[in-house]
């Protein structure tokens, strides 16, 4: 594999992100710094991502400006990022060279065997668990992710080898920008709608981001998710499916769970390989399903593969454990859409049937939940109480007045749980504490700071 005249370039080179602690901007950032760029950015909020940042040497602005983006090479910029942002104004204005987030990511997998990861939900721990099982058959990838992997406590892997682990994110279309040797599926759900449109536009945007893979590799898909069966049909690519479904080329049988840990069964054509995975949920083994089927698709060992999944230890804010006493567990987790929800809650309680749960939520952008109202009221089925607090905007403006107390009221009714609508984080900690029944387990779930609650727990339950 020839080496990327692109990267060898940059060295030297000053990158400013915009919004640089975004979960789809650090890790371009931190891998800009692996490659020996001069990295610089700007955010309103300081966050665990903006504090490694810098700790690895990059310049961080709190808030935007125009002077920040002074003696910049380019000015790197994510679809978060809006039209009126003094920054991006001053280098439309000075005519900087702009780069779209997923335009730098795609620079930096040219040259390399790329595998994108795409899917309304489970790309982040899905990347991770392809980045840790190629890592573990010998074959050192590099790995850019949504989130920072337990394994390192790094959203990247900066591998020397040739593979190139990335999510493609679907949210605003982007991940039609990519050319991958092998494009993964792992669901399509009804998520983006203000940016789609329809469900039929969505489904035709995970048509074409399955066109964008190599016709001699082709892709790995889902064959439990109807939709990806539809769009998946005709597309001039060689598939391999993966699931639990009868037909599932790499398939699961023989489920277990037991608290934290899932064992099962990998069926290969012929082959049948036991596998323990340290995570919950049967979403998490076909998380770990489109690892195996990956690793099928590119002709590496899949028994060597199937025994990597036991020393996986996952993705931050992904059903992360934050604390742990003799009667409460405490998780937290970045699901923000109906699916993400429900596969964490089912999880959980099909770990401790008998546990209370206590969830805190914080719906993400008034688009979201506007478009997916009846979804995400359905979305908290198997959890005792939920606690509401205010919606995470993330730069949006509501379109209708939504009603916190009315959407409580309809999650009560279609889930079969108690709701509480509180405006307090640190209120919310205290309910949540008052409401846990011994033993419990609390959830916090959002895309925003909901984290926050999280480590208010532990701070109470464990110090």
């Amino acid at each position: 594999m020839p080496a990327n005249p692109h990267t060898r370039s940059l060295k030297r080179q000053r990158f400013h992100f915009i919004g640089i602690g975004g979960s789809g901007m650090s890790g371009l950032a931190e891998y800009a710094m692996h490659l020996g760029c001069d990295v610089s950015g700007s955010d309103t909020v300081t966050q665990d991502t903006t504090n490694r940042l810098e700790s690895l040497g990059a310049r961080i602005f709190a808030g935007h400006a125009p002077g920040h983006i002074e003696g910049a090479d380019e000015i790197v910029f994510s679809s978060a990022i809006k039209d009126d942002n003094p920054e991006l104004l001053a280098a439309k204005s000075a005519r900087m060279p702009l780069l779209h987030r997923s335009q730098l990511l795609a620079n930096f997998m040219k040259g390399k065997n790329s595998i994108t990861v795409a899917g309304t939900h489970g790309k982040t721990t899905t990347a991770a668990l392809v980045t840790h099982i190629l890592t573990c058959c010998g074959v050192d990838p590099v790995a850019v992710i949504g989130g920072a992997m337990l394994q390192n406590q790094s959203s990247i892997r900066a591998g020397s080898g040739n593979y190139f682990v990335a999510e493609a994110d679907e949210s605003d279309g982007s991940f039609l920008n990519y050319e991958p040797v092998l494009a993964a599926l792992t669901n399509i759900d009804r998520d983006h709608l203000d940016f789609y449109g329809s469900f039929d536009n969505v489904k035709a945007a995970f048509k074409k981001y399955l066109m964008t893979s190599d016709p001699d590799v082709g892709v790995v898909c889902c064959w439990d998710d109807n939709s990806i069966r539809e769009v998946s049909e005709g597309i001039g690519r060689p598939r391999l499916t993966y699931g639990t479904l009868l037909g599932s080329e790499v398939r699961a049988i023989d489920i277990q769970q037991s608290g934290m840990h899932t064992t099962f069964t990998a069926v290969v054509e012929r082959d049948r390989f036991r596998c323990k995975l340290p995570l919950m949920g049967r979403h998490n083994v076909l998380n770990a399903l489109c690892g195996l089927a990956v690793v099928r698709a590119l002709g590496l060992d899949v028994r060597q593969a199937s025994q990597s999944l036991e020393s996986f230890k996952g993705v931050s804010r992904r059903m992360e454990l934050l604390a742990e006493t003799h009667d409460i567990r405490v998780f937290d987790d970045y699901a923000h859409n109906p699916g993400k929800i429900q596969a964490c809650i089912s999880a959980v309680r099909s770990a401790w049937p008998s546990q209370q749960i206590t969830v805190v939520h914080q719906p993400h952008r008034f688009s979201r939940l506007e478009t997916m109202y009846d979804l995400m009221a359905g979305s908290f089925r198997g959890a005792d109480d939920v606690i509401l607090l205010p919606v995470y905007a993330a730069g949006e403006s509501p379109t209708r007045e939504t009603s916190m107390e009315s959407f409580a009221s309809d999650l009560a009714l279609s889930s079969s749980t108690r709701t509480h609508v509180l405006d307090d984080k640190t209120a919310a900690c205290r309910l949540a504490l008052q409401l846990s029944r011994h033993p419990a387990i609390i959830l916090t779930i959002g895309a925003g700071d909901v984290w926050k609650v999280g480590h208010m727990l532990r701070e109470q339950l464990v110090g």
